[in-house]
């Protein structure tokens, strides 16, 4: 079923809650967040990767093991992949070179297709990504271990902001062509650009029901530039004088995935988020209130930005 901008904003506060559950610290099996809870969702499983160094250059891999989101199901076949964002992400990308790779699924790729590139920092990282048990239990790599515990009729809906947005991309294709087909959808928010033209377009043949919003004051959507990077085609770009919310203007405002849920159904994420979730406090400043048509700072921003790179 394809998402309408106010199931994807509810998908959007999954990604949310994956991060929160995060800041606690630590855990590679942290406990579900309350509002996870409360919107019906139990976890069946985690998602663990190896942790990530955000230094000056491309993106680099230590020996440690990190929590990087969840699986969780809502009724019985309904299940989604969630994996998180993260603070330093928005710094990163400021100092950041993202080479690109040849894309090397696990499930090779017909010989006709060729010239098909990734981002090495996400992909690799995207390599090392694990499913476990709530006890720890290793249940093996991530998307054969989804495919697993998805059975023969399970849906499964791939959820990702920012960094996690990227990874997104790669589990969602990887499902889909390793058994799931048409039962994978994702939804993706402030997506780094994850491949060249080549790769998104196999993902765009491949992958019938996704959305990618992208807010046009983000800076995030815009990178990697160079080495023949292109967005997904089929992605959304939030504008603030459409926006349901209104945001302060800031790097880090403009990327905060509760603004981007607050912008697709303002009254939802306010209802969703009251009180304001732990670890959400500074985010949530950023959502000035409903958008009231009058003339913004935003909207001059993306007057002035006129021909710009679009994300």
């Amino acid at each position: 079923m394809p998402f309408t901008n106010t199931t994807a904003a509810a998908y959007g506060l999954l990604a949310m809650h994956a991060i929160d559950m995060f800041r606690v610290g630590g855990s590679l099996t942290p406990p579900a967040a309350p509002g996870l809870t409360v919107a019906g969702w139990t976890i069946r499983a985690y998602i663990t990767g190896n942790d990530t160094l955000f230094a000056k250059g491309p993106l680099q891999l230590t020996g440690d093991v990190v929590y990087y989101g969840y699986l969780a199901e809502r009724a019985p076949g309904e299940l989604a992949a969630v994996i998180r964002g993260t603070d330093d992400f928005v710094e990163w990308v400021e100092d950041g070179e993202f080479p690109a790779i040849p894309y090397a699924p696990q499930i090779p790729l017909p010989t006709t297709q060729t010239s098909i590139l990734v981002e090495q920092g996400f992909w690799t990282l995207y390599a090392t990504m694990q499913l476990i048990s709530p006890t720890g239990a290793a249940l093996g790599a991530l998307a054969p271990a989804i495919t697993n515990t998805a059975g023969p009729t399970g849906m499964v809906a791939v959820v990702g902001h920012s960094l996690g947005a990227a990874l997104a991309t790669y589990l969602t294709l990887d499902l889909a062509r390793g058994g799931l087909g048409a039962r994978v959808s994702a939804c993706l928010f402030a997506s780094p650009q994850t491949g060249n033209q080549a790769f998104v377009s196999l993902f765009d043949q491949t992958i019938g029901d996704y959305r990618l919003f992208n807010y046009i004051l983000d800076l995030v959507p815009r990178v990697p530039l160079g080495f023949g990077y292109m967005p997904l085609p089929r992605r959304t770009v939030l504008q603030p004088a459409t926006a349901e919310a209104s945001i302060r203007v800031s790097i880090g405002c403009n990327h905060h995935v509760i603004c981007y849920c607050a912008m697709l159904d303002y009254e939802g994420t306010m209802q969703a988020t009251t009180p304001v979730p732990a670890g959400e406090e500074g985010s949530a400043a950023c959502i000035l209130g409903p958008q009231t048509g009058k003339p913004s700072l935003a909207e001059q921003l993306v007057s002035d930005l006129a021909g710009v790179v679009p994300v």
